[in-house]
């Protein structure tokens, strides 16, 4: 039987083992090397995309489009009705002409502008301004319109006195014409007078600028509205006249031959 010196010997060498060795209850089974475990897989991030930031003002930008080909289409549509008309003069229709092109024109760049803009505000500031083209070509044609209607009506009335003033030259020598020639000298002086409103208002609108601001066509509109008018009244006063020179002719002119008096 051993010793109690040897059996403490033993313990203590047996321990001294297990604990220079700790790996060992942690060692790999037989036959299973670490290199077979599986890999982790550490997927990579994707990769930034730098492509071309969306449009925020899409939508605005659309509209504005939008608005400005609605105020081309006006543009063109006037100037087609102003080619057509049978009331304008040559004269009127190649100044009216020149007037639509440029209005054309200022819509094209509105037109480019808006599609570079940067903002809402500054592509309402475009609608805005394309819109007021479409309403000064509007106004310019009716204006011109006007004028071309009171034109004539001058050359009407110009040709009417001048016959009744031929009638009157007829009358026996030493007849009272005053009674003719007093409301042919007025109606003389209210074709001036109309004959200057209107080439005033023709004039007016024909200045606008192509891309007009809300003051330039408020100012022509102060301007063309009363003078329109005035050759209006102008016009009826001298259709009075020339009803009040032909009636006091008919009074003087004596019977002709063979007629008798009631």
């Amino acid at each position: 039987m051993p010793s109690p010196r040897l059996l403490a010997l033993a313990l203590a060498g047996a321990t001294s083992l297990t604990l220079a060795t700790p790996a060992a209850a942690f060692a790999s089974p037989a036959g299973h090397s670490t290199s077979q475990r599986p890999t982790a897989v550490h997927s990579a991030k994707p990769a930034h995309r730098h492509g071309k930031p969306a449009d925020k003002l899409t939508g605005p930008r659309k509209g504005a489009l939008h608005a400005l080909a609605a105020a081309t289409a006006s543009v063109q549509r006037t100037a087609a009705a102003e080619q057509a008309s049978t009331v304008l003069a040559a004269a009127d229709k190649a100044a009216l002409a020149a007037f639509d092109a440029n209005a054309l024109t200022a819509l094209s760049g509105d037109v480019s502008a808006a599609g570079s803009a940067t903002s809402p505000q500054a592509l309402a500031g475009l609608v805005h301004t394309g819109q007021r083209t479409a309403q000064a070509v509007k106004l310019a044609s009716h204006v011109a319109g006007d004028a071309a209607a009171g034109t004539a009506t001058i050359t009407g009335l110009t040709g009417d006195a001048a016959a009744l003033k031929a009638q009157e030259a007829a009358l026996p020598a030493g007849t009272d014409t005053s009674s003719i020639d007093t409301p042919l000298a007025d109606l003389a002086a209210q074709l001036a007078a109309a004959q200057t409103a209107l080439a005033g208002a023709t004039s007016v609108v024909l200045a606008l600028p192509a891309g007009p601001s809300a003051a330039d066509l408020r100012t022509a509109r102060d301007a063309t509205g009363p003078a329109l008018d005035s050759a209006e009244t102008a016009l009826h006063a001298a259709a009075a006249d020339l009803a009040a020179a032909q009636a006091a002719l008919a009074a003087l002119t004596p019977p002709a031959a063979g007629t008798t008096s009631g």
